[in-house]
């Protein structure tokens, strides 16, 4: 089996929007190196891993692999440029955590949904984080082939692209990355600066920073939900103005929400957010009544003025 072949169909889409939500989210530059296939029984757990399980065409397991002290250059650096503050944490803690997860999110959703895009029969499941040496050893069971490739982020330190193959059946393909852009809210009337905002993200990190970009614009009425089942209830018992709201979330997808939502009467102006582009998804939410689309990531030198351009109302 060939690495390029591997490499180009499965992984690239992988490291390239790793590479390009790096330098979005963290102004960091990564490069990477050759792929080369690594050795089963000489393989080790680094560290820190964002994972996820594939299907299909392919049986094994992505890992974006690092050392912890990478993982933590990274988690301060993404903090860093969400907020614009100096972080120096020297360990992994809720805060660095949350922000390596919003970047894994970030990079599996957009890379899964290229995949879908160029109908390469793989699956894929949400991220999901390992940080404790003793869950590595199943993550190897039956795998026959590691596929690895090295990126280097200039001034930090490397993470590594680990694709642990069980079983494959590979197809080639022409894979280039396609820069996402927002469905803009096209109302023309700014939105009063006492209307009450609802911010919905499973993410607290996406929370915080969505509700510091409302307070700096001259909202300060804020109220949060961290799943879209929540969202429903709020919707109900404060009444809302306008709802800033994710999609992928753990209990009830934003979407899911969406459609309760306007099941109940409610024509509440709704912003959805998502790292995930798939343009079915986009046109279903559409279909239900939003008032634009913000695809992730955001940070703090544009967050404010992309928050700014969907504060619209008819």
């Amino acid at each position: 089996m060939s690495v390029e072949n591997i490499y180009k169909v499965v992984l690239y889409p992988f490291i390239n929007e790793s590479i390009a939500s790096l330098k979005a989210m963290t102004n960091l530059t990564g490069t990477a190196g050759e792929p080369f296939m690594d050795k089963v029984e000489d393989f080790r757990f680094k560290g820190y891993a964002v994972c996820s399980d594939v299907t299909g065409n392919l049986d094994g397991v992505i890992m974006m692999h690092h050392y912890p002290e990478t993982a933590i250059a990274i988690g301060n650096t993404v903090c860093q440029s969400m907020f614009d503050e100096k972080y120096e944490y020297t360990e992994i803690n809720e805060e660095l955590s949350n922000a390596l997860a919003e970047w894994g999110n970030t990079i599996v959703g957009r890379s899964t949904d290229m995949h879908s895009r160029y109908n390469l029969k793989y699956g894929f499941s949400s991220p999901y984080f390992v940080n404790d040496m003793a869950d590595m050893d199943k993550y190897l069971v039956g795998v026959k082939e590691i596929v690895t490739v090295p990126i280097t982020i200039e001034g930090v330190g490397r993470y590594y692209f680990n694709l642990l193959v069980r079983e494959v059946e590979y197809q080639a393909s022409d894979i280039k990355r396609e820069e996402s852009t927002g469905i803009k809210n096209t109302h023309t009337n700014t939105l009063p600066l006492d209307a009450k905002v609802l911010v919905v993200d499973d993410s607290a990190l996406i929370r915080k920073a969505v509700k510091r970009f409302l307070h700096n614009l001259g909202y300060t009425n804020v109220i949060e939900a961290n799943d879209g089942r929540a969202a429903v209830e709020m919707v109900a018992s404060e009444a809302p103005d306008f709802m800033f709201m994710d999609v992928v979330m753990e209990d009830m997808n934003g979407d899911e929400a969406l459609a309760e939502i306007r099941k109940s009467g409610s024509q509440v102006p709704i912003v959805m957010l998502s790292s995930v582009t798939d343009q079915k998804l986009v046109s279903e939410c559409q279909e239900q009544g939003i008032s634009g689309f913000i695809f992730k990531p955001i940070h703090a030198n544009s967050g404010a003025e992309i928050i700014a351009q969907y504060l619209k109302i008819a």
